[in-house]
């Protein structure tokens, strides 16, 4: 006889002692609830009632503080934003559920009144640079009126005192003529409204005529100016006028913000295979670090001249700008009294 044979009797047994358990259970079950009291159900009732409200009372009084709270809160945060638009914001401490929005919102302090500071700074800055500009127009125009009326009033002035009266006139207009170019090329730059025409030019020959013209200018004949290129001839694209514009700026700066006897040094080297640096170095009295974080400001002038500048303190600007334009950059190390070099980071192709 199999294993199977033998466990078959034994199973039909325990399933009729199941059956034997269950049918007692139901019995019993079935005993109870015949002698149970009605009463006790609806005590029972009663009681599961008193927990539910209870319950109930407990969430509602939970949901109103709950809002009542979220309330105080979004207040709190309105009222900050609020109190930051009218610049009288306190900082929040930033802890709890709205941490994240309370730092959110300092930080936007700050950078308002970041801003804020900046904007006064440079407004301040505007008002200067308008007085001083209005001044320098006024100083050429002076000599103009002054000596015109001379050659009016005068109907047997000599020819010779004629031509002085009249270099003198054209010197002083060419002056406030570059004082407004200076102006009008600074908001073209600002506007992305001025011409920009690069072309595939040899740099180095550009840059040597450019030092020429500054040296044939009678006003720095007689100064230190030299050129030299250590690397081979290269041709980049350039917007010759704009670059030949920038170069004389920085040049020019270094030559009137110095001493007669002052040397600068105009060169051009190979800072990689894409890109070209154009050093323009002097050996004259230096940039304070205060000033270096400024010159490329569109309204600031240097202090590091006892003389009153003649030109608009628009040239670093300009330089600064047109650089940009061509992809590049301006950079400038200086120490009192050892000098300034200006490194202009030009990109062969635009």
């Amino acid at each position: 006889m199999t294993n199977r044979m033998k466990q078959k009797p034994l199973f039909h047994i325990f399933a009729l002692l199941a059956a034997l358990a269950v049918l007692i259970a139901i019995v019993a079950i079935g005993g109870t609830l015949a002698y149970f009291n009605v009463a006790r159900i609806q005590r029972f009732f009663h009681a599961f009632d008193f927990v539910i409200g209870v319950v109930l009372f407990c969430f509602a009084s939970f949901c109103i503080g709950y809002v009542v709270w979220l309330s105080r809160m979004v207040s709190r945060i309105t009222k900050g934003i609020k109190d930051i638009s009218s610049r009288k914001f306190r900082p929040l401490k930033e802890s709890g559920l709205f941490s994240e929005i309370y730092g959110a919102l300092n930080k936007m302090d700050m950078d308002i009144k970041d801003s804020d500071k900046l904007r006064d700074e440079t407004e301040r800055a505007r008002r200067e640079w308008i007085t001083n500009i209005t001044h320098d127009l006024k100083t050429p125009l002076s000599p103009i009126e002054g000596y015109a009326e001379l050659l009016s009033d005068n109907e047997k002035i000599e020819t010779q005192t004629a031509q002085e009266y009249g270099t003198i006139i054209l010197k002083n207009a060419a002056h406030a003529e570059k004082l407004i170019n200076d102006l009008k090329l600074t908001y073209q730059l600002a506007s992305g409204a001025i011409p920009f025409n690069p072309q595939k030019i040899r740099i180095s020959r550009f840059l040597k005529e450019t030092v020429i013209d500054i040296v044939n200018d009678p006003v720095f004949t007689e100064r230190d100016i030299q050129f030299d290129s250590a690397m081979p001839e290269m041709e980049i694209f350039f917007d010759a006028g704009l670059l030949c514009r920038a170069v004389q700026n920085l040049v020019v700066n270094a030559l009137v913000h110095n001493e007669a006897d002052t040397q600068v040094r105009i060169s051009v080297t190979a800072k990689s295979s894409d890109t070209i640096g154009i050093h323009i170095r002097d050996n004259g009295k230096g940039i304070s670090e205060a000033e270096q974080k400024r010159l490329f400001e569109r309204y600031y002038r240097g202090t590091n001249t006892t003389e009153r500048s003649e030109g608009s303190g628009l040239g670093l600007a300009i330089a600064d700008r047109i650089i940009k334009l061509h992809g590049g950059s301006i950079a400038v190390t200086s120490k009192p009294d050892e000098g300034t070099e200006f490194i202009i980071s030009l990109p062969v192709k635009i």
